[in-house]
Order: structure tokens, then C-alpha cells, then sequence
């Protein structure tokens, strides 16, 4: 068994050398899913991944508008 398996858990704040801070979606034997905050989605490795502690916060994520996709009706002249 990787290492990192027993190092690691989903949602702890972690870093990575290139693709900076983020938080472990996923994690089992074979592979490590990560959210970057600045990189998007990506998976490794498990037995590979090079990952640091953080403590840093995660970033909060903007506020979802209610109305999404909702079409206004077109007033009608008469």
C-alpha cells in the first residue's frame, strides 16, 4: 500500500509543487483526486503524488444566483 493513502484523507487542504493549493476530493489506493483552487480538477497517483499539509483556507465560492436560467417574459405592446 502507497504512503500517501495512510498521509491523507478527502477534504483536507493540501499543496502541490505545481498546481499550488487545494483540497482531496477523492483518495484510495490508486488514486488521489484533487480541486485545485487555481487549477481546476485533477487526479494522481496515489503511490506518485507529492503533497504537502496546508492549513490554508479554501477559497469561498461565489454565491449562486436563484434566477439561473429563468427567461424573463417580453412586456407586450399593444
Amino acid at each position: 500500500m502507497p504512503k500517501n493513502i495512510e498521509a491523507f484523507s478527502a477534504k483536507e487542504r493540501v499543496t502541490h509543487y505545481v498546481y499550488g493549493l487545494g483540497t482531496i476530493s477523492q483518495v484510495n489506493e490508486r488514486h488521489t483526486t484533487i480541486v485545485f483552487d487555481e487549477n481546476g480538477t485533477r487526479k494522481f497517483l496515489t503511490g506518485v503524488v507529492r503533497l504537502e499539509h496546508s492549513d490554508a483556507a479554501a477559497p469561498v465560492a461565489p454565491a449562486r444566483s436563484k434566477n439561473k436560467g429563468v427567461k424573463k417574459k417580453k412586456a407586450q405592446s399593444g
